[in-house]
């Protein structure tokens, strides 16, 4: 498959209206998604109900077709810097933080283990671009070797002077962090209020992208803490039930209802190189490609398919060829009659006095009189 005709399939699966020549902007539909998800995030409704649950999972799925559009046309590269980077573009950085953010409110999933470590791949994949581009210089925290940093924080744990050492520097870390954040969001209020003026000057719209970027940053390392925490307790629970009682009880859940398919992380990636590099850290958890998230769309209904779409379109320029052809004989028989009765043609001349001694012979509308009174 061609990578035109895949961004053009991708583009007509994209189209959420029911006219085809008026297809969903990547803009529009990140914009329709992030209001999306600024309504969950500020809702009152218990994140569990059903209407919360469904928004969730369809604000997942546009911020994840948004990112495969982000993928196919190539929007981010390692060779660039962040001033190269249009300022319309900067938002779509934001994709894999708006990923693992509404990957945490998933409610009802019989593997919550397995939704954690989606999100880190999320969260740190969100980390590792901005650190590319120069956007953030905090420490990544490293999600593939958990059993090696239990090990290595349980042999600190020994040593009370250390313990007490790495509690103080965490709490100093996180006041820090803390007056940050709030620093960021008191100027990304002061400057929200101006992207309601149409004549914003560019750099103003940078710079609140550029702050509303930050405090992503800041707000997911602190989660990612948390999200470390919990894996922690997650990992133990399953160790004191054991394999074959979790086995069992995964097996009963599986009997009470059909399970629901799980959840893989859909980053900015296109190929098979990328996909090692961003999103690295669970080879149990696949990243897919450009190719292999629009086949799986194709299978589950949700976009057409190639074939189908070639050979109807394949039909319709059979159609049109066959009405071009028509039209040019018709025009090619006015074209020599014309040319006929300019150079007084013989048969030509003899053929339309004949015709008009018929038409004198038989007026129009006499026909068969016999029956007529």
């Amino acid at each position: 498959m061609s990578e035109e005709s895949l961004s053009k399939d991708l583009r007509a699966g994209l189209s959420f209206d029911k006219d085809e020549k008026d297809p969903t902007t990547l803009s529009q539909l990140f914009d329709n998604a992030f209001e999306l998800f600024n309504r969950i995030h500020n809702t009152q409704e218990p994140t569990n109900s059903p209407k919360i649950q469904s928004d969730v999972r369809q604000t997942m799925r546009m911020f994840e077709d948004a990112t495969k559009l982000v993928s196919i046309v190539d929007m981010f590269s390692d060779n660039e810097t962040f001033e190269e980077v249009a300022t319309e573009n900067i938002k779509y950085f934001l994709l894999p933080a708006l990923l693992g953010k509404l990957a945490t409110k998933i409610c009802g999933s019989d593997d919550r283990l397995h939704l954690v470590k989606v999100t880190e791949i999320y969260f740190v994949d969100f980390l590792k671009r901005l650190k590319i581009y120069g956007l953030t210089d905090v420490e990544i925290p490293k999600i593939n070797d958990e059993k090696k940093e239990a090990g290595d924080n349980q042999n600190k744990s020994n040593d009370s002077v250390s313990m007490l050492e790495d509690m103080v520097i965490h709490r100093n870390t996180k006041l820090q962090r803390y007056k940050q954040e709030k620093d960021l969001e008191s100027r990304l209020d002061t400057l929200k209020k101006n992207l309601d003026n149409p004549n914003i000057d560019d750099e103003i719209k940078r710079e609140y992208f550029v702050t509303l970027l930050k405090l992503y940053a800041v707000q997911i390392v602190e989660e990612l803490n948390f999200l470390k925490t919990e894996k922690i307790i997650l990992e133990n629970m399953m160790m004191e039930m054991g394999p074959t009682r979790t086995a069992a009880s995964k097996s009963h859940m599986t009997q009470k209802r059909k399970p629901a398919p799980k959840l893989q992380p859909i980053i900015i990636t296109r190929d098979e190189v990328q996909k090692q590099v961003f999103g690295a850290g669970y080879p149990s958890l696949p990243v897919l490609t450009v190719e292999e998230f629009y086949e799986q769309r194709v299978r589950d209904g949700d976009w057409p398919d190639p074939s189908q779409r070639n050979k109807a379109n394949s039909q319709c320029l059979q159609d049109m060829m066959n009405k071009d052809t028509s039209a040019n004989d018709e025009d090619n028989d006015a074209i020599l009659k014309e040319e006929m009765e300019e150079k007084d043609d013989p048969e030509d001349l003899e053929q339309a006095r004949a015709m008009d001694e018929y038409k004198d012979m038989h007026r129009r509308g006499w026909g068969n009189r016999a029956n007529r009174s």
